[in-house]
This record gives C-alpha cells, structure tokens and sequence, in this order.
C-alpha cells in the first residue's frame, strides 16, 4: 500500500435554524385555520357535511366553539361514510 496524504477539510460554521424564525407568527396561523375551515364549511366537506349533535347547528355551518369541529359531528361523519362491505361490488365479483 502506498502512504496517501489526507487533506484536513474545510472548516464551516454549522448553522442552526430555531423554530421560532420559520414558523409563521401566530396571527398567520389563526387566518389558516380560520380559512380552511370557512373552506370546508362553505363546500361542506368532511365533518362539515353533517349536522353537529352536540351545539345543533346544521350542515354546513361552524360549530359553535371556535376552531373546533365536535367529536360526536366527526364520528357521524365517518359513521356515515364507513363502508359496509370489506370490498367494492366490482371486486367481489371478480374473486
């Protein structure tokens, strides 16, 4: 084996980022939430296609906490959306 000279790598500060400076402020974060919600709310999708058991408001509408869709509306919604059999009608009949 023939001796081989390692050259020393340049040295680089190693720079760290904190989280504070990437996330947005929280203001920016209220007017995304607030704005997804008014958008599945105004095409009633998800949760929002069924009324809410627990404050009584209709499809289509925002619960009455703010920010907050109520368990028992999320669970009608995936109550009703839940498929019944394993497979699709076509699949059985290709088995």
């Amino acid at each position: 084996m023939s001796p081989t000279t390692v050259l020393p790598l340049p040295h680089r500060p190693v720079r760290t980022a904190t989280h504070a400076s990437v996330a947005p402020p929280p203001s920016a974060l209220d007017a995304m939430l607030d704005a997804a919600y008014e958008t599945h709310r105004r095409f009633r999708h998800g949760a929002f296609a069924e009324p809410c058991p627990t404050c009584h408001v209709p499809a289509g509408e925002l619960c009455l906490t703010r920010r907050s869709v109520h368990a028992a509306r999320r669970l009608a919604h995936r109550i009703r959306v839940a498929p019944t059999k394993p497979f699709p009608h076509t699949a059985a009949k290709a088995c």
